[in-house]
């Protein structure tokens, strides 16, 4: 007979989730986030378990401090937990933020704990740092009469240096930092405030904020991450900002889990 393969900081994780579990018991549906942050942070050391509150760490690229961050708790170093108080499941930035927590702590696991609804709702994240190959997609006609191939082989080369640096599985956040950070290094111009005027008739809105980087007034930049591959959505929402702001290159820089991923947008 086989036997139950025993999972990864078992008895801490069994730990972990009752100080949880009994969190939200005592303190009751609807409150926010710091209530229960702070009376599961008592039950964990009340049970005896070295818990680090609210620990604060940077993360450098290029000899420089990118960003700072802030972790719910580390547990006994080894477990990772962030703490949530939403009225939905787990959204893909909630995982993003984790893992990139785990892979900057050089940790495996991890757990998503969401106060805010009928019960305390854990979920468990693994990290494993498995890279696979990088994959590069470029539109049909895009480098055909390339106006922008300047900039756009400096942008590439950017991106992979920050890829060769950092690797994959960071938040965008930390992404979007790094490659700030190497265009004022190249100076290159950008703008990272761009927004679009989307009036129409006698209908008027306030200029739209997209998140996508206008470099040296002629190619579009988004720089994203997430768990396998962008969504349609991102690739479908840069081609209607080039069109609206009469582009024709886009490039979209994917960072998965496991690898990077380049796309090249052309708007005919």
């Amino acid at each position: 007979m086989e036997t139950k393969k025993k999972l990864l900081y078992e008895e801490l994780t069994y730990d972990v989730l009752g100080c949880a579990y009994n969190a939200f018991k005592i303190v009751g549906v609807g409150f926010d986030e710091v209530r229960y942050h702070k009376i599961f942070h008592e039950y964990l050391v009340e049970k005896g378990l070295n818990a680090k509150y609210k620990e604060q760490f940077y993360i450098e690229f290029s000899g420089e401090r990118l960003m700072q961050f802030e972790i719910d708790e580390i547990v006994e170093d080894k477990l990772i937990i962030e703490l949530k108080c939403i009225q939905t499941d787990f959204i893909p930035e909630n995982y993003a933020q984790i893992l990139s927590y785990l892979k900057m702590k050089n940790l495996k696991l991890g757990f998503l704990i969401n106060f805010g609804l009928n019960k305390a709702y854990p979920k468990r994240v693994i990290f494993e740092e498995k890279r696979i190959k990088d994959i590069e997609k470029w539109d049909q006609g895009f480098f055909n009469n390339l106006s922008v191939k300047k900039n756009l082989d400096t942008i590439v080369g950017i991106i992979h240096k920050i890829n060769n640096s950092l690797g994959a599985a960071y938040h965008n956040k930390i992404y979007q930092a790094a490659f700030r950070l190497e265009l004022k290094h190249n100076q290159i111009n950008y703008d990272d405030n761009m927004v679009i005027d989307t009036n129409i008739g006698n209908i008027k809105f306030n200029p739209f904020k997209i998140d996508y980087w206008l470099i040296e007034k002629a190619l579009l930049v988004g720089i994203i991450a997430g768990k396998d591959k962008p969504r349609l959505y991102d690739l479908l929402r840069m081609k209607t900002y080039l069109r609206k702001l009469k582009l024709k290159h886009g490039l979209i820089a994917f960072w998965s889990n496991k690898n990077l991923q380049l796309y090249g947008i052309h708007e005919q």
